[in-house]
């Protein structure tokens, strides 16, 4: 099976391309596929582009006509070029395709690739735009998400919401229920020993719906009171405005000198620091794009076997009970969110208890090898 992997790179990344290669890696480890991608340039944090035939980086500026042909017509070679006559041909694009992936998805159609979507998110529950082109795009994302189906054969959702949704525009046989998935053997189940300071952690985009704000403002009232707590935060900002506009907020907290923010980190590095810390958050809002996706960090922080903080939002409920193998909060609620931090503080034998429970959510319900079985089952076969 031949996979042509578009929008996001696979040798390092966010969350997307954590959770494609989680689902995708497998097939190739068992000789089902071979892989190739098409990845943009602002999403390859890290990145030598070093030439290699199976992958094409693309620098795209929808503001400048000349970038706007230049990716066209690269696209259009490589997914010519890497077409096979004799396999089974996928384009897999993550994310809803919208202005900026649409015609690169028709000519791969046309060629005859099979279209395999990976939706992650309900564009129009979009809070944060990021400029007028941005918010065109998101907008239009969701309207060819409903109206362009004919062209789709596979639509793999990771919500309920999301699978709901899908099912109303097109057949059972082409949705495909996959939730957040990690690779357990990257995460080593050593057991907790108290340290002097206990460190929270957060890695993400910074949008509006991770609701950063609250957890900010959660952690400076229990800093407050303890004085061993410590915020590490990763990532990086896929809204400038957003993520520019919580940075300000650290850096005028009277608590910023025990934040530490480590921007974007490669995959090993990325991988030794979750196995160090203690507490990890997964806080969102209330919002319609809190409620209808599902956080994509969740599988990885279980895996780790420490004690996670998580919103009561969407699927949670689903998989995780208050206590037992999580700390459920309600969300935007502050008072809720600080008890939880002080219990675990104060009863740090539950960081183990709870976190042991917790990773064997992540191996029963998130583990990458079952649920990419399910996938390269619908791929050899329906589609």
């Amino acid at each position: 099976m031949n996979i042509l992997v578009f929008g996001i790179p696979l040798r390092e990344g966010m969350a997307g391309s954590v959770r494609v290669r989680n689902l995708l890696y497998p097939l190739v480890e068992s000789k089902s596929a071979y892989l190739s991608n098409i990845y943009f340039a602002l999403q390859a944090d890290g990145i030598d582009d070093i030439g290699r035939t199976d992958e094409l980086k693309i620098d795209l500026n929808l503001k400048n006509p000349f970038s706007v042909i230049s990716y066209l017509y690269r696209s259009i070679l490589f997914i010519r070029g890497r077409f096979s006559p004799t396999d089974r041909n996928i384009f897999y694009l993550y994310e809803t395709p919208d202005i900026k992936t649409i015609f690169p998805l028709l000519y791969a159609r046309f060629l005859g690739y099979k279209i395999v979507l990976d939706i992650v998110e309900d564009n129009s529950h979009a809070a944060s735009f990021g400029g007028v082109i941005n918010k065109f795009r998101i907008k239009s994302g969701a309207y060819i998400l409903k109206n362009f189906q004919s062209l789709i054969d596979l639509n793999i959702v990771i919500s309920s919401h999301l699978e709901r949704l899908l099912l109303s525009y097109t057949n059972k046989d082409k949705v495909l229920f996959i939730p957040v998935t990690m690779d357990i053997s990257k995460f080593t189940n050593t057991e907790f020993t108290k340290k002097e300071v206990t460190t929270l952690f957060y890695g993400g985009s910074f949008g509006k719906k991770d609701g950063l704000d609250l957890l900010l403002e959660a952690f400076e009232k229990v800093c407050e009171e303890h004085e061993t707590l410590k915020l590490i935060l990763t990532g990086k900002g896929e809204n400038v405005a957003d993520f520019n506009e919580f940075m300000s907020l650290v850096k005028a907290s009277k608590f910023s000198d025990r934040i530490v923010y480590k921007g974007f980190i490669p995959s090993g590095e990325y991988q030794d620091l979750l196995n160090s810390c203690e507490v990890f958050c997964v806080i969102r809002d209330n919002s319609g794009a809190a409620n209808t996706g599902f956080p994509s960090k969740l599988a990885e922080y279980l895996a780790t076997g420490r004690a996670v903080i998580v919103s009561n939002v969407g699927d949670i409920p689903k998989y995780l009970i208050d206590k037992q193998n999580a700390i459920l909060v309600q969300p935007e609620n502050l008072s809720s969110l600080v008890s939880a931090i002080k219990y675990l503080i104060a009863n740090p034998e539950q960081i183990d208890r709870i976190g042991a429970q917790g990773r064997l959510v992540a191996m029963n319900r998130f583990n990458n090898k079952i649920e990419s079985q399910k996938l390269v089952d619908v791929l050899n076969g329906s589609i």
